[in-house]
């Protein structure tokens, strides 16, 4: 089977988008969704998953050193035929009862502990994580070199395993996320006038590439300015449209330019300055955000974009599939759409076309 991770309250959508690729769904726990196909099946890209387990089995056992057993029986002979680095993520489903992330850690540690013993060779290529769960690699070197291991607690006896190399997507980036459960981490920065700014950190982190130093970036519905403060800490300058003001502060910042306006009917002059990124999060109905990514990237007014969609109820999330049309006729070099860790009930359209190049100047 393959099994997927989201966000619980989501496992009925995702449950539609597997159905829709000719797969039969079933919620496995809060967050962990499981389609009864897998090696019939392209590498997918579920808008309402952030982390798939390709290969996926389920082993059960009644102590820690059952269950490492049972999880190294499973996933030694694809870290022997590996030839690159893996990683071994640890998680509890998204809603674990208290104490189950504890004893995934500990099933974990002692997975490795075993490997280290019987796989000596194959032990140096495990790349640790840090405190924060985050491993250091770099997000252009997570290829199909690597592997991924996977270990979902369930219950404290029962376990998802899985262990996969990534694999490319049509629309770029690879099918496995390379954070613990697929949920990017972002640093917290009280700084910003809103929390918002996690969803916008956490959507460049999934595009591996930011607004830098001599960009321009539009961000439409600014006010307060959670996004706008996002994009100058990385260097570029921002023309921040709304028909309310900034927070005084970033109003004044010499990087930023208000215009008091609708986001909606603002188009920018590229004559004057050409746009790199648009970044919008403003609250309308789904079709407006889908219309605005429409009109910035058919009319080749930015070059990057992240737009949230934001939804009322769980109905309606069918109106995402236009967006495969236009990627489709685009052809960027990055298009995705995810309900990421932050998004609440929304998803964030990620988009790249062509960056400029990079200029240094002359010694």
């Amino acid at each position: 089977m393959r099994a997927f991770l989201c966000s619980a309250g989501s496992e009925p959508a995702l449950a539609e988008e597997l159905a829709r690729a000719g797969a039969v769904a079933t919620e496995l726990a809060p967050g962990v969704v499981a389609s009864d196909r897998d090696a019939d099946l392209a590498p997918l890209d579920p808008i309402f998953a952030r982390q798939a387990l390709p290969e996926a089995r389920l082993v059960e056992g009644t102590s820690v050193r059952a269950l490492a057993e049972a999880i190294f029986a499973v996933v030694e002979t694809a870290i022997d035929r590996s030839t690159g680095p893996f990683l071994l993520h640890t998680l509890a489903h998204a809603e674990p009862p208290q104490g189950l992330a504890s004893r995934a850690t500990l099933v974990g540690r002692e997975v490795l502990a075993l490997l280290a013993a019987r796989r000596r060779r194959a032990f140096r290529r495990h790349h640790p994580v840090d405190a924060a769960g985050d491993a250091f690699v770099a997000f252009n070197a997570f290829d199909e070199s690597w592997l991924l291991v996977q270990l979902v607690a369930l219950g404290r006896d029962r376990f998802v395993v899985s262990a996969a190399a990534p694999r490319a997507l049509p629309a770029g980036g690879f099918d496995l996320a390379r954070w613990p459960g697929g949920d990017a981490p972002v640093l917290i920065d009280r700084a910003p006038p809103s929390r918002a700014y996690q969803k916008l950190e956490e959507a460049f982190a999934w595009m591996g590439t930011a607004p830098r130093a001599g960009e321009t970036c539009v961000d439409l519905g600014a006010a307060p300015g959670g996004w706008t403060a996002t994009v100058i800490k990385h260097g570029a300058r921002v023309v921040a449209v709304d028909r309310a003001p900034l927070a005084p502060a970033l109003a004044r910042h010499p990087l930023v330019t208000t215009v008091i306006g609708n986001a909606f009917t603002y188009l920018p002059d590229l004559a004057a300055a050409p746009v790199d990124w648009l970044v919008c999060d403003v609250v309308c109905e789904p079709p407006r955000s889908l219309a605005l990514c429409d009109t910035w990237l058919s009319g080749g007014l930015c070059r990057s974009l992240v737009v949230t969609v934001k939804f009322k109820g769980r109905a309606g999330y069918g109106v995402l599939g236009d967006l495969a049309a236009l990627f489709a006729r685009l052809r960027p070099e990055l298009a995705r759409v995810k309900q990421l860790a932050y998004n609440k009930n929304e998803v964030t359209v990620m988009v790249q076309r062509k960056r400029r190049p990079e200029t240094t100047s002359a010694k």
